[in-house]
């Protein structure tokens, strides 16, 4: 039986930046070969190559970067819908209500996440990377 996660960004900066509790976040990423399929919000694509350009990574870094981030998970299409769901959300912060929304269109179980009290009010429940595991 399938089981869907979605991740937030901050899990996936934990392992390429090998932050703290980065092992437990990569333990995360490998649930794609152990029963999960392991979604990203599409939003997510655009807002890592920001970063990436913003910490004066060379270009051909960040196409790999994007490459294996498109590789490695599923990604949900930030569509109309999602969008406008994201406006009615409890969720009082946009760019986390989207992440919801997107949860519920890929079905997840849960949003693995660093910042699990953003999610409070989540329709769908967030967990620690540690917590998940």
């Amino acid at each position: 039986m399938q089981r869907n996660i979605l991740v937030d960004l901050n899990v996936i900066l934990d392992v390429l930046l090998e932050r703290a509790g980065y092992k437990a976040s990569q333990a995360i990423l490998e649930k794609n070969s152990n029963g999960y399929t392991v979604f990203i919000s599409g939003h997510i694509v655009t807002t890592f190559a920001y970063l990436l350009e913003h910490a004066k990574v060379p270009k051909e870094e960040i196409r790999r970067n994007i490459s294996w981030l498109l590789s490695t998970f599923s990604v949900i299409a930030t569509s109309d819908n999602i969008l406008e769901s994201a406006l009615k959300s409890s969720i009082s912060d946009y760019e986390d209500a989207v992440i919801e929304q997107a949860a519920l269109d890929c079905k997840a179980s849960a949003i693995v996440t660093r910042n699990i009290k953003d999610f409070a009010q989540s329709a769908v429940p967030a967990l620690t990377p540690e917590n998940f595991v």
